[in-house]
Formats: C-alpha cells, sequence, structure tokens
C-alpha cells in the first residue's frame, strides 16, 4: 500500500512537473516566436525618405585605401599592412534622402597613437551616402561613388607646405598628406562661437618645380544599413 501510495504521488508530481515545463516552453515559444518574427519583418522595412537609418561605413581614398571605417577588422588589416592611420569610427545615424545644411561635418574616430581625432567630412559626401540609403533595407550593402572628387582639388605651394612639416623635395605624387581644416562652430544666432582643426588626409595627385596638387576628395564609400526607424 505504500509503494502504491509512493508510486501515486511520484506520478502526481511528474504530471505536475511536466505541467509546469510545458507552460514554460509555450511562453517561451510565444516569447521567441514574437522575437522572431518582428526580426523577420524588419529585414523587409525599407528604407524612405525621412527615416532614420544607422549605418556602418567605409569611405575610401582615390586608390582604394581607406580612411575613415566602423570596421575593426579594416583597421587592424591596415595596420597589418603598415598604414595605422585609418580612423576607427561609430555608425552614423541620419536621415535617408535628407540634404545636409552644414558644408563640412566633424566625425570622431580613434587613430591608432594619435587617440581619438575629428575627422572632417564634406555636405556632397553625406548627401550621396543618404540619397542612396533610399530603398535599401536592414544589411543591404551598397557602395556610393563619389563622382564630384575629382572636383575637389588644392594646389599648395613649397612653402606653405614646407611650414605644415613637410620636405618638399621628398613630395611625391601618391603620397598621402594630412591635411587639416579650420572648422567655425556657431551659435544659434549664427555667431562663431569657437574653432576647431579637423583631419582631412589629402592624395598628392601632381607636383610642379613648386607647387604640389592635392586632391581631398574621396573616390567612393561602402555602405550597409544596420537599423531603420
Amino acid at each position: 500500500m505504500t509503494k502504491q501510495g509512493n508510486t501515486k504521488k511520484d506520478k502526481d508530481a511528474r504530471s505536475k512537473t511536466l505541467a509546469r515545463v510545458f507552460i514554460i516552453f509555450i511562453l517561451l515559444s510565444c516569447v521567441l516566436g514574437f522575437s522572431l518574427t518582428f526580426s523577420f519583418f524588419s529585414i523587409f522595412k525599407t528604407a524612405e525618405a525621412g527615416n532614420y537609418v544607422a549605418i556602418d561605413y567605409t569611405i575610401y581614398y582615390t586608390e582604394g585605401l581607406p580612411i575613415l571605417t566602423t570596421s575593426s577588422n579594416v583597421v587592424e588589416n591596415m595596420y597589418k599592412q603598415g598604414y595605422p592611420d585609418t580612423g576607427l569610427t561609430n555608425r552614423y545615424v541620419m536621415r535617408a534622402g535628407s540634404i545636409q545644411t552644414d558644408q563640412i561635418t566633424p566625425v570622431s574616430a580613434y587613430v591608432a597613437g594619435d587617440g581619438v581625432v575629428q575627422f572632417a567630412l564634406y555636405d556632397v559626401e553625406l548627401n550621396a551616402i543618404s540619397a542612396k540609403t533610399v530603398g535599401m533595407h536592414v544589411n543591404d550593402v551598397a557602395r556610393v561613388n563619389f563622382d564630384f572628387s575629382n572636383n575637389m582639388l588644392y594646389n599648395m605651394s613649397s612653402i606653405v607646405y614646407s611650414m605644415i612639416g613637410g620636405n618638399f623635395s621628398n613630395a611625391q605624387v601618391g603620397q598621402i598628406v594630412p591635411l587639416t581644416i579650420t572648422y567655425n562652430t556657431t551659435t544659434t544666432t549664427g555667431v562663431d562661437n569657437s574653432t576647431a582643426s579637423l583631419r582631412r588626409p589629402a592624395v598628392i595627385i601632381g607636383k610642379t618645380d613648386d607647387m604640389l596638387t592635392m586632391k581631398y576628395g574621396y573616390d567612393y564609400a561602402q555602405i550597409q544599413v544596420s537599423q531603420i526607424q
């Protein structure tokens, strides 16, 4: 009798345990299913003009050398190749299809040996990227060509080049020059509040006896949409 009683109790206990496990399983399945469904449908969301989009990106020089990227792998690979000056930055959030109101936008990035520095991005570059995001989905990848970059040139005399620490005699076509751009921050009334120095590396594309021609426009950006709101 005792054994039968214990057996019945054991069966009841197992039944209750199985019932609890089943309920927990159902609850977890509902939560997981909801999460998977939400993620599943978010993949099909299309960025429309005015939507906020977060993007991962890498901006490249004329020769395909990355200047600014959200990828630590890109930075690590360039460092191994002997180029430690690629900036590692955060995802950029912008409105799809928007037009920039400022000509220059400062972007914080970490550069090995220099710490956190401010890079300069131009409105035409950000406008091209913003326009490209319209119609993209989460995880979509696209290349944004900067066709206007060939017009972004700067002539620097041998004297000025020496003043910024360069050796004019050793300067060669294809060499990267760490140009600095002065950026004025303004108050809401439009009055200059302060200035900042932004990094804008350029490539020497021409040299005469006393002049260097530098291209400070970049060739293209590789972007990936990471989030749409």
